[in-house]
C-alpha cells in the first residue's frame, strides 16, 4: 500500500493528546495503523507531549478534583459505544473484515457485506456509525459507484476521510487506498470515484457538509451527513 495523503500535524498532535472527538479518533486510528509515516509522527508528538508533562511543576489536586476526573475517565469509556445486541457481528467474520479497519468492524459488528446502505444519491450511498447521544462528531461509511462524482460541496466544519477501497480524484489529488483527505472548511471540491471500481470511505465530520446544488441540500437532512 503506497500512502500518498496523510493527516494534518494538527490533527496528529491532538490525536497524540488524546484531545481528538470520537470519530476524529476512529478515522486517525484507523489510517496511523497502515501508515508508517504517520505513526512516526504520533510517536514524535506523544514523545514531546511526556517531555513538557515532565517539565510542569506537580500540583496537589483536592479529593474533589480526584473524584471529579475519575468520573470524566468514566463518561469517556462510554463516548464511542458499541451497537445493541452485536451477536455474531463481533465474530472473526467481521474482525477479518478485508476492508473495514479492525475498530470500526468492531463497531459496525457486522462484515460489510452484510451492512445495510442508506441511499444518499445517485449512486451514493451512506451507513451511520453509532458513536453514543454525547458525540461531538458524526462517523459514516460512505460508499460511491465506480464513474459516479459526489455532489460539489465545502465544509462547515472539520472533516477527515479516510478511502478503504477504490479511489476518487478531485482538485486536491488522487487518493487510494490508506489515503486521508484532512480538510479544513476553506475547501470546496468534488470528488470523481475511478470507474475501475467502487469507492468506500470513512468519514468523521464536526459539522454537516455545505453541497452548493440544491437537490443535494434539499436530500442531506434525510441522510444526515
Amino acid at each position: 500500500m503506497t500512502i500518498n495523503h496523510h493527516l494534518d500535524d494538527s490533527t496528529i498532535v491532538s490525536f497524540a493528546a488524546g484531545a481528538l472527538p470520537a470519530a476524529f479518533a476512529i478515522v486517525t486510528s484507523a489510517h496511523v495503523a497502515v501508515c508508517p509515516s504517520c505513526r512516526e509522527k504520533v510517536a514524535q508528538a506523544e514523545t514531546i507531549g511526556g517531555a513538557l508533562l515532565d517539565d510542569i511543576e506537580p500540583v496537589a489536586l483536592s479529593q474533589c478534583a480526584t473524584n471529579n476526573l475519575l468520573e470524566q475517565l468514566g463518561a469517556g469509556d462510554k463516548t464511542v459505544e458499541r451497537p445493541d445486541e452485536p451477536g455474531a457481528g463481533t465474530s472473526a467474520a467481521a474482525s477479518q473484515d478485508k476492508v473495514l479497519p479492525p475498530i470500526v468492524s468492531l463497531l459496525i459488528g457486522t462484515p460489510i457485506s452484510q451492512i445495510k446502505w442508506q441511499r444518499a444519491g445517485r449512486g451514493i450511498s451512506t451507513h451511520q456509525i453509532a458513536l453514543g447521544d454525547k458525540a461531538a462528531s458524526k462517523l459514516f461509511l460512505m460508499k460511491i459507484a465506480a464513474g459516479r462524482a459526489v455532489p460539489e460541496h465545502g465544509h462547515t466544519g472539520h472533516e477527515v476521510t479516510m478511502v478503504l477501497s477504490g479511489a476518487y480524484n478531485d482538485k486536491c489529488g488522487r487518493f487510494a487506498c490508506g489515503d486521508v483527505a484532512d480538510l479544513d472548511p476553506d475547501v470546496e471540491h468534488q470528488p470523481v470515484v475511478e470507474a475501475s471500481e467502487d469507492c468506500i470511505c470513512l468519514v468523521a465530520v464536526e459539522r454537516p457538509t455545505r453541497f452548493k446544488g440544491l437537490l443535494p441540500r434539499i436530500f442531506q437532512p434525510l441522510v444526515g451527513i
